[in-house]
């Protein structure tokens, strides 16, 4: 993946991405981790109704569930099987770091987190 990648990204979902993601991105780019979570550029893109409102949505998991970045830069799970999230991490990299601590089992990561109820009508 390039800067000219990024900036396509960043176009598209009309937000600059936080810079722990888009050095990861560089530096990796696109695809699998563990057959666990997925990276690619159809999983961008920006939240568009609930309290949420904003987040950009960055990566999928084996179950379909969603990952995205708020402005503030931490990282939040949204459930594709319930109207609820969850914060997990305060950065892009502190989640890589806790998702490697976890021998990258994501969805038993996020499931252990105390999710909140999310109004996407909101």
């Amino acid at each position: 993946m390039s800067e000219a990648d990024i900036e396509l990204v960043e176009r598209h979902i009309e937000t600059e991405l936080p810079q722990d993601l888009k050095a990861w991105l560089l530096a990796v780019g696109y695809g699998d981790l563990d057959e666990a979570l997925s990276f690619r550029s159809e999983w961008f893109k920006k939240v568009e109704q609930g309290e949420l409102k904003g987040a950009v949505v960055f990566a999928q998991d084996e179950l379909g569930n969603f990952y995205g970045f708020l402005a503030s830069g931490a990282i939040v799970f949204f459930s594709r099987s319930a109207p609820e999230y969850a914060v997990l991490a305060s950065g892009f990299a502190s989640f890589m770091a806790e998702l490697e601590a976890r021998d990258f089992k994501v969805v038993q990561w996020a499931g252990s987190v105390p999710a909140l109820p999310y109004a996407w009508d909101a």
